[in-house]
């Protein structure tokens, strides 16, 4: 760091009127970093009240750093006007302690309200430092842990905490102090995203391991963030201590652990109520860091005689009446150094280290705080606490809550029968279940008021303080307006997107052709011109042959009844037979007749194989259903128009995303948005029940398609586009915690899992979305197969009539005697 000076009209403060009025002028330099005016103006104050009850005209120098500089802004203050004191709000910059050893002397006396890094070079001043030691910090904070019984502590810090001066002492004693101590370091604010995603890191490293006590050593500002992301996270229970070290943590940064039950031990370095001699000081709450200036002004005020007649007698080079920093060999002889300031007790030992410090251990539960122990340098911590800490909280005990719903099926539904009123109350659903369960376990009384559905009027009902509890099922996602002025419980569900549409009457419009399903129409046709070329093939090869039946039956080696083995005719029967696995009636004798008998079986063999595999398959469903069972199948096809509500928050995924298949999706609902994007999700969900449409729904509908819809199905196995669905609450409502942790133990016992399967067991639902039993067939998808027998038993007996009149017809001509070639 590097730094500048200025010297404007309101740079240097003169706080006393140099005409003579007093005896002694003593010039103090005040350096800071900025944004640090109520302190400037507290010390300002303290310094003009000093000045009025003294001889002495004490004159404060405002220097500024800047990290553009690289001169070091007290060397030219020296030359302008030398410096009797000063006092140090923020670390010196680089060009100021340098070779320090070598450089000019740049006051007597330095107080220094901060803990120096290890490496930073000692001053030539004499150094006196307001904020305890790191030692003294880790001592204390060992001291109090061993007196709540600690065995194990997680440490949580970020290096502009005050206490983390003192975070290597604390690694070094914990071993011999036999404490087991887990540590994980956070960001120094939380602006990005990437800052919020380290925090829930080292929170969810906290849940895994199971850790009660935890350190916070973390900077003021930040105490309420961790502390609302614990309790998102359910660390703070009633089984949870935490020590927030921060000195200045104030009441409204505590309030996420009001209603937990967790027990938080605070740490306050300074006394309930100011000295007397700073009653005219600022009113009101003082920070530590304005508690430490004001004693700083005091006590070099206190130190102004040796000041000034010691800078008189020497030059910079000669050194301070007091001794330099590291140089412990003489102590303080000022009587005025020992005094009860702002901060506590001031007093210093040999080294200008501060002694005699004293830390107040204050417990915070439950909304209320109080003392309940001391530390002091001299002894270990005192610590009596004061509370009968719950094992559960039961703040909701004997509450009656006003409850806000709204109509969702499964979640809340009015009941069947004669007004709705059926049972204790006419509502029911998995959320009025949940309910009854959450009054059971945490004994309060509810009433209903239901009103309309949407997010809008969900946020309406939470700003207007009016309920207690909002039982809506709510997909947890920002972004929505209104969406800060809520706040969620844990996930209960897991839900999404689905694809349905129309069932189809007829599958694939074939009718009693479904069972020819599994051939395209050109494979039926090439293997029924496969049948009659092998037969004309084995036809010619028993002609021609000189080894085939009829070559055979007229050299007399076979009868003459075998010569037509493998005419034309029984060449067809014999392929036809061959091809339905009946067997051939008819054997070639010759090895070509064998290797074209051999090829037709081979062929056979793949092509039943084929049709058996795949005939229960496609007939146990129909085409769309087969076809389109995933978002990657339904951007494939082309054939079937489908589209959603505009407003799901999955369309602008769609249409933003560059990967597939939802790039190819988006892109079809971005440029027929006017066909195929619907106004509302009952529009879309109407517009799939006419037919020829694919719905991509989120699970609203589900239940009306199981339940009650059974002309509709649903094509996807799975959801996707995923999201976790809870109940909000009003932002800052005290029961979450409560609630969240009721849920937690629900999960546990496995009554939430009883719960799911009572209201989303699809197969307790009335309708089906596919066969009536999967993988069964029923006579819709077989039924042509006994018109194809009916049709062949006809046949038959036409077959037989006509067979019958040949017969009686060739019967009657060779019974003629005429016909026989008789003679009289």
């Amino acid at each position: 760091m590097t730094c500048r000076t200025g010297f404007p009209p309101s740079g240097i403060i003169f706080l006393a009127i140099l005409c003579g009025c007093h005896g002694n002028r003593l010039n103090i330099g005040v350096v800071h970093a900025g944004g640090e005016k109520d302190v400037l103006d507290a010390m300002t104050s303290s310094a003009r009240s000093l000045n009025s009850s003294k001889d002495l005209a004490m004159v404060l120098t405002n220097v500024q750093l800047d990290a553009r500089s690289t001169d070091c802004p007290l060397h030219q203050a020296r030359e302008q006007d030398r410096l009797h004191a000063l006092i140090l709000m923020t670390p010196l910059p680089s060009p100021c302690t340098c070779g320090a050893a070598d450089m000019p002397q740049l006051a007597p006396v330095v107080v220094r309200m901060y803990q120096p890094d290890p490496d930073t070079p000692a001053l030539r001043s004499g150094v006196l430092d307001m904020f305890p030691s790191p030692g003294q910090l880790a001592t204390m904070l060992f001291d109090v842990m061993q007196a709540l019984g600690w065995r194990e502590t997680y440490v949580v810090y970020n290096k502009r905490s005050e206490f983390y001066s003192s975070f290597k002492a604390l690694l070094n004693e914990a071993g011999s102090r036999r404490l087991s101590m887990w540590a994980r370091e956070v960001p120094v604010a939380m602006v990005t995203k990437k800052d919020v995603d380290v925090l829930n890191a080292v929170l969810y490293d906290v849940s895994t391991a199971g850790r009660e006590n935890v350190v916070l050593m973390t900077s003021d500002e930040l105490v309420g963030v961790i502390l609302d992301k614990a309790a998102d996270m359910l660390l703070l229970t009633s089984q949870s201590r935490w020590i927030v070290t921060s000195s200045d943590v104030r009441e409204s940064q505590l309030q996420s652990a009001r209603h937990s039950g967790a027990l938080l031990t605070l740490l306050r370095p300074f006394p309930e109520t100011p000295p007397p001699w700073g009653r005219d000081a600022p009113d009101g709450q003082l920070s530590y860091r304005t508690r430490l200036a004001l004693d700083a002004v005091k006590l070099v005020s206190s130190l102004s005689p040796d000041l000034v007649t010691g800078y008189s007698r020497r030059s910079d080079r000669e050194g301070s009446l007091y001794p330099r920093e590291g140089d412990c060999r003489a102590g303080m002889t000022n009587s005025e150094d020992n005094f009860l300031g702002f901060s506590g007790h001031v007093s210093f030992d040999s080294c200008g280290k501060r002694k005699n410090v004293t830390v107040f251990v204050d417990e915070y539960l439950q909304g209320e705080s109080k003392q309940v122990g001391t530390w002091t340098t001299e002894g270990a911590a005192e610590i009596q606490s004061g509370w009968q800490k719950p094992t559960e909280t039961h703040l909701l005990s004997g509450r009656h809550l006003r409850v806000f719903t709204a109509p969702s099926k499964p979640f809340f539904m009015k009941k069947p029968g004669r007004g709705g009123e059926v049972g204790s109350t006419p509502y029911h659903g998995y959320l009025v279940d949940l309910l009854e369960m959450l009054a059971s376990r945490l004994n309060f009384t509810w009433d209903i008021t239901v009103g309309g559905r949407g997010r809008s009027r969900i946020v309406a009902a939470a700003e207007s303080k009016k309920y207690d509890l909002l039982l809506v099922a709510m997909a947890m996602r920002t972004g929505f307006t209104g969406w800060d002025k809520i706040e969620y419980s844990i996930p209960i569900r897991t839900r999404g997107y689905f694809l349905t549409m129309k069932k189809s009457n007829r599958h694939d419009g074939q009718g009693i052709f479904q069972f020819m399903g599994p051939f395209s129409a050109e494979v039926w046709l090439t293997f029924v011109a496969a049948v009659v070329g092998v037969s004309l093939v084995m036809a010619a090869n028993g002609r021609l042959n000189p080894y085939e039946w009829s070559k055979a039956a007229g050299r007399g080696e076979v009868s003459e009844e075998e010569a037509d083995n493998l005419s034309l005719v029984n060449s067809l029967w014999s392929t036809f037979g061959a091809a339905v696995c009946q067997g051939q009636e008819f054997l070639p004798r010759s090895s070509a007749g064998r290797v074209i008998v051999g090829a037709w079986w081979f062929v056979i063999l793949v092509m039943v194989a084929s049709y058996t595999a795949n005939l229960a398959a496609f007939l146990s469903r129909p085409s769309t259903e087969r076809s389109i069972r995933s978002l990657a199948d339904l951007a494939r096809q082309t054939d079937v128009p489908y589209g959603t509500y505009k407003k799901y928050t999955l369309v602008k995924f769609m249409k933003n995303s560059q990967e597939e298949p939802f790039k190819t999706i988006g892109r079809y609902l971005d440029q027929n948005s006017d066909e195929v994007l619907f106004n509302t999700s009952r529009q879309a969900f109407e517009r799939a029940a006419k037919g020829d449409f694919i719905f991509i729904s989120s699970t609203t509908y589900e239940y009306e398609i199981l339940n009650e819809r059974c002309d509709m199905v649903i094509l996807t196995d799975e959801y996707f586009y995923k999201y976790e669905v809870v109940f909000p609450f009003p932002v800052g409502s005290p029961y979450r915690a409560e609630i969240n942790q009721a849920l937690m133990k629900m999960t546990q016992d496995g009554q939430m899992d009883a719960l799911t399967n009572r209201w989303f067991n699809k197969k307790m639902y009335k309708c089906s979305t596919g066969s009536s039993q999967e993988g069964v067939l029923d006579m819709e998808q077989l039924n042509g197969a006994f018109y194809y027998l009916m049709i062949g038993m006809g046949t038959s007996i036409l077959v037989f009539a006509l067979e019958w009149v040949h017969f009686k017809f060739k019967k009657g001509r060779s019974s003629d005697p005429a016909n026989r070639g008789d003679r009289v």
